[in-house]
């Protein structure tokens, strides 16, 4: 049931219907009264005029009588055959004439009457001709016959008589039907359009009114609804201009429509400056580590139709010279029918983000070094031991040979000693200046490097790094990023299982016409479990509560990605299959930052993370 207040749409079709069906539906039953009144009139016309066809037809027919009798009279009182030709036309015309006016009789009295004039007709002809053929005779003869055929013909007109008498009261008895049926029909339209043309003033008043009451609460609805709209346009305007995110609406040519407080402050343009103006001059975002323009997020909504978000390291510079780091993201404003009638851009100022995330990434990079140094004091500790106990055993040696035979074995203790010192530097004296290397090398070094480790861990280590593909970034920072998913593997494996590291060219798998490399670290460890997937890139989280900072993964995502790569992981806990692979893309041409715009301190790689896994499982990632 409509409410009082309340506009239904359906009762709009039911009166817009009535208020177009009824008239037409009196005009058809007009059309239809008017048609039907001029069938009648039209029935009652032609019974008139086929009236006076067959009177017509019936005169035709005694006129070629007459003209039979002439000849045949004019033929016999002179012997002249030029009085037979009257004759002969009437008698060739007869026939036609009669079919003709039989063709129009239908009632069974009137074809009977035709019939007998017809035969009686023959007859006539017949003794025509006999009187013709026959040689003159005396007049008194003469005149006895032509008294004959005379009563023959009167007979015959007797019978046309009689059938046009028949046929004259029948138009008489047409013509006042007709004149009956005009008058009714006259009448009767007449009534009727009076009928229908009252009705229609009185539903079609009826039907205006119900408009007008109807059209009065619509305007009321809509009186109400425009306050309600206007109260929730102040109460969204108040919400959106006092958040603490900023806020820029655009229409759909990117110019701006709406900012609020935030957006002022951040941008340096009032809301009054900035209405109307393209968006590219309020908001002008570059990317940090190239210094390049950004593709506008209105732009790439507009573009694809769907909500985007800012990449990573992007800054804006506001309208008096400052650069703000941000992030943001945009979205379209769509009406009720899905079509696209505006952009709206959400960004926020995370500068105090990312000097914490800087001293989360320095942080990891000391205990990183901790790590390393750790380490490295470890694998030297065993080569000064031996050293240690060849001088013992050389200095309290008197056999020359014996005491050359320790110093041999002394210098090879010190070459792996300074192999593992130029190792450890290598990881340590790491220059921030982007440059072009070669990932497999890296690989290759950080595995030779954690060697001896997997071995005391009863852990083989299989390497496939033969590719020869150059990446532009830095090779310290990729050091640590194999490190970390290096050792994690160690940690997460139990004595016997293997760790495979590869290095080989591939394609962007979010943009296939890109080239790079491909680094994966597989380990057939005991696998992460699946609650834990969602959060091992999450800053913090870890579960070696001792060792652990729960920071090296996330800092390896944000290394991969500053490299303009992208890094993923795939793990099973089912045995026997059970195990983890993560994979890293970069991009043979990528856009590095310097090192120490990120992490604040030149790239130390770490010797290993320990955050990412535990040896009994997985739960430890990072």
């Amino acid at each position: 049931m409509v409410e009082e207040n309340t506009l239904d749409p359906r009762l709009y079709n039911r009166l817009l219907l009535r208020l177009i069906g009824i008239p037409i539906a009196s005009l058809a039953l007009l059309a239809l009264a008017l048609g039907y009144g001029l069938q009648r009139v039209q029935q009652s016309a032609h019974a008139v005029d086929r009236a006076d066809v067959v009177i017509s037809r019936a005169n035709n027919l005694i006129k070629l009588m007459v003209d039979e009798e002439t000849g045949l009279r004019g033929y016999l009182l002179t012997r002249d055959p030029a009085f037979l030709q009257p004759m002969r036309d009437a008698n060739r015309d007869f026939g036609p004439a009669f079919q003709a006016l039989s063709g129009l009789i239908s009632r069974p009295d009137q074809a009977g009457r035709l019939q007998r004039l017809n035969a009686e007709h023959e007859v006539w002809e017949q003794e025509a001709h006999r009187e013709i053929n026959l040689p003159p005779l005396d007049s008194a003869t003469l005149e006895q016959h032509m008294v004959e055929r005379r009563k023959e013909m009167d007979s015959l007109r007797a019978i046309v008589d009689e059938f046009l008498v028949v046929a004259s009261g029948r138009r008489a008895e047409h013509s006042a039907d007709s004149r009956v049926v005009n008058r009714y029909v006259l009448a009767g339209l007449i009534l009727l359009a009076a009928l229908v043309a009252a009705l229609l003033v009185w539903e079609t008043r009826r039907i205006f009114r119900e408009l007008t009451a109807a059209y009065n609460r619509q305007i009321e609805e809509i009186h109400r609804r425009s306050e309600d709209v206007y109260a929730r346009e102040q109460w969204l305007s108040t919400t959106l201009f006092s958040i603490g995110d900023a806020v820029i609406a655009c229409d759909t040519e990117g110019r701006v429509d709406f900012m609020n407080l935030i957006a002022e402050q951040l941008t340096g343009w009032t809301k009054e400056e900035a209405k109307g103006v393209v968006l590219h001059e309020v908001f002008r975002i570059f990317n940090e580590e190239t210094r390049t323009v950004v593709e506008n997020p209105v732009d790439k909504v507009r573009r694809l139709g769907t909500i985007v978000g800012l990449a990573n390291h992007t800054f804006l510079v506001s309208k008096d010279g400052r650069e703000i780091c941000i992030d943001d993201s945009g979205a379209p404003i769509r009406d009720s029918s899905g079509k696209m009638i505006g952009v709206v851009l959400v960004f926020r100022d995370i500068t105090d983000r990312r000097v914490s995330e800087g001293a989360l990434m320095r942080a990891e990079k000391l205990a990183a070094a901790g790590r390393l140094a750790a380490s490295v004091a470890h694998e030297v500790n065993n080569p000064l031991e031996g050293l240690t106990n060849l001088v013992y055993i050389a200095r309290h040696s008197e056999d020359l040979g014996e005491v050359r035979q320790m110093l041999m074995q002394a210098e090879g203790e010190l070459g792996r000693i300074a192999h593992l010192t130029r190792q450890s530097l290598g990881f340590y004296r790491e220059t921030s200046v982007p440059a072009y290397f070669k990932p497999a090398a890296i690989v290759r070094e950080v595995a030779e490097f954690y060697q001896p480790r997997a071995s005391s861990l009863g852990i083989s280590v299989h390497i496939e790094a033969s590719t020869s593909v150059e990446v532009l970034g830095s090779p310290g920072e990729l050091r640590q990023i194999v490190s970390n998913l290096l050792a994690n593997s160690l940690d997460a494996c139990p004595r016997g299982a293997s760790v495979r590291i590869t290095a080989s060219s591939a394609s962007d798998p979010r943009n296939l016409s890109s080239p790079g490399i491909r680094i994966t670290v597989a380990d057939s460890g005991l696998g992460i479990p699946h609650a834990n997937l969602k959060s091992i890139f999450e800053p913090f989280f870890t579960t070696k509560k001792d060792t652990g900072t729960g920071l090296g993964l996330w800092v390896s995502r944000e290394l991969v990605e500053k490299h303009g790569g992208s890094m993923h992981v795939r793990s099973r806990t089912t045995k026997p299959r059970c195990g983890t692979i993560f994979s890293i893309f970069l991009p043979q041409r990528g856009n590095p930052q310097p090192a120490d715009l990120i992490a604040g301190t030149d790239g130390i790689g770490p010797a290993h993370n320990g955050d990412a896994h535990s040896t009994s499982n997985w739960n430890a990632a990072n």
